[in-house]
């Protein structure tokens, strides 16, 4: 059925309703998503918890184990380590990202120092974005890597396990960063109390069966050796033949071949690309899909 208006005014009304109705239309759709922060400008003080788990993948006390375990590794290096959760997002991925970092001043305790790692289940993408020591200590490459082994656990659905490895790796991260060498290609990660604790043990198990199997051959050999009452049987019936046999030293030549070393490499790898938010700070980046 069909309305016809005629009064010009009334149809002037109806036709301005419509208008401002589109237009609000988008207006609604992008604030469901900017209640994430409350302005577009960046604050003094950091707005939202390091574990800020809006999808609901985290059971309650996982999120607590994470968050004490990302407070703890934050204040030891200076550098907050956070992570974002959400059901979706509005417009591009890395500048929402962004946003969400910059304006709720998720680095202000540490001079904007961050890494943020957020994941998005509506389209199952990932992204990060990192600010200040940040920006040095997590590198392309290295993000890469926290990436390749977190994938199984993402993928598979097991979060906390997945940002138990990414709070692991940024630890180990920014222990390098302040040891003056970043993660990056040609680089070795350094190893966790844990992992040289283990390896210890293992070291001590090895030399304990190469010490303990010598003994055992040696004892299995003397079980053949008995008392003998006399003497006789050691006798040689060759009697004693004795040679003079001198070495006399003369000289020595000493061929020295210097060894490469593998330090030369390091940190000579593809460090981080930057690019400048709308805040106008300067992150690293980078998302993807699991």
């Amino acid at each position: 059925m069909k309305i016809k208006i005629s009064n010009p005014i009334i149809k002037y009304l109806v036709s301005l309703t419509l208008i401002l109705a589109f237009m609000l239309v988008p207006s609604l759709t992008a604030s469901a998503f900017d209640d994430l922060w409350d302005s577009y400008e960046v604050p003094d003080t950091r707005q939202k918890p390091l574990v800020y788990d809006t999808a609901d993948l985290l059971s309650d006390s996982e999120e607590a184990q994470l968050l004490e375990y990302f407070q703890s590794i934050s204040k030891a290096h200076n550098c907050n380590v956070c992570v974002l959760t959400v059901d979706d997002y509005s417009g591009d991925i890395q500048d929402f990202t962004d946003d969400y970092f910059d304006y709720n001043g998720m680095g202000a305790e540490y001079g904007d120092s961050g890494v943020l790692f957020m994941i998005a289940m509506g389209d199952r993408s990932f992204c990060w974005c990192t600010d200040g020591i940040g920006n040095i200590a997590f590198t392309d490459y290295g993000k890469d890597k926290i990436i390749d082994e977190m994938m199984d656990d993402l993928s598979s659905g097991y979060y906390y396990n997945a940002l138990k490895i990414y709070g692991d790796y940024a630890d180990k991260y920014l222990q390098m960063y302040e040891e003056g060498t970043p993660y990056d290609i040609g680089a070795r990660a350094p190893r966790s109390a844990s992992d040289l604790a283990f390896g210890g043990l293992v070291c001590i198990l090895i030399g304990l069966v190469v010490a303990i199997i010598p003994i055992l051959i040696m004892k299995a050999q003397l079980n053949t050796v008995h008392m003998n009452a006399s003497a006789q049987g050691y006798q040689s019936h060759k009697g004693i033949n004795l040679t003079l046999h001198n070495d006399s030293y003369r000289t020595m030549r000493v061929t020295k071949t210097p060894i490469p070393r593998d330090s030369d490499s390091r940190g000579s790898g593809g460090g981080t690309t930057l690019h400048t938010s709308s805040s106008g700070h300067s992150h690293g980046g980078g998302h993807g899909h699991f």
